[in-house]
């Protein structure tokens, strides 16, 4: 899939506010077919440069998120230590 430097930013901007492929590659006018390899593509192929966008932007927001509720929790919001307490299990290997 040969897409330009502007769709990849694209990407992963469109990834940063959660939207799933699917939607992603509508908005960047995909065919059906290049639609179906496009989300493919996000699942299965680790050393491309759309998956790696994809996920960069996807993360990036999970992280600043994270972030957000662990501040919250140390701050003593009742609502966000539950949340915190949760990632911390996650997070144990």
């Amino acid at each position: 899939m040969n897409l330009s430097e502007e769709q990849i930013q694209q990407i992963q901007d469109m990834a940063s506010a959660l939207l799933p492929a699917s939607e992603i590659a509508i908005l960047l006018g995909l065919s059906a077919q290049e639609r179906t390899e496009f989300c493919e593509i996000i699942k299965n192929h680790t050393n491309s440069e759309v998956y790696m966008a994809f996920h960069t932007g996807r993360l990036t927001t999970k992280f600043e998120l994270r972030k957000t509720v662990i501040k919250l929790a140390k701050h003593g919001s009742p609502a966000a230590e539950p949340i915190a307490e949760k990632y911390l299990r996650e997070q144990m290997i």
